[in-house]
């Protein structure tokens, strides 16, 4: 037998199209139990997501944060367009944690 966990490929995690004070806690345990053993990459999806509040911002933060002390790589996928990208550069959360325009780019800096 291996000592080595195995290692699970990138898990994509849809969020849902608006993210407010109302679901930003459903979000963010959804974004954490993505942190399995043998996850090395958790790609929080938000290009179909349309409206992200800064409870929101904060749920994906904390969550890249959890991420990043088990040393998990959580990245964003969200279109280059639209208010919950401004949203993101608005908080600085783009200088925080890896932002994609869209889920392909994402994987590929796997």
């Amino acid at each position: 037998m291996s000592d080595h966990s195995t290692e699970i490929g990138p898990v994509v995690v849809a969020l849902p199209a608006e993210i407010d004070v109302t679901n930003s806690d459903a979000v963010y345990q959804e974004l954490i139990a993505a942190l399995a053993p043998g996850v090395r990459t958790v790609i929080a999806d938000l290009t179909a997501t349309s409206f992200c509040d800064s409870s929101g911002v904060h749920a994906i933060v904390r969550a890249h944060e959890l991420a990043a002390g088990s040393q998990i790589a959580l990245r964003v996928a969200v279109s280059p367009e639209g208010s919950v990208r401004r949203v993101l550069q608005l908080t600085g959360a783009v200088q925080v944690m890896p932002v994609h325009s869209t889920v392909a780019e994402a994987l590929s800096a796997v």
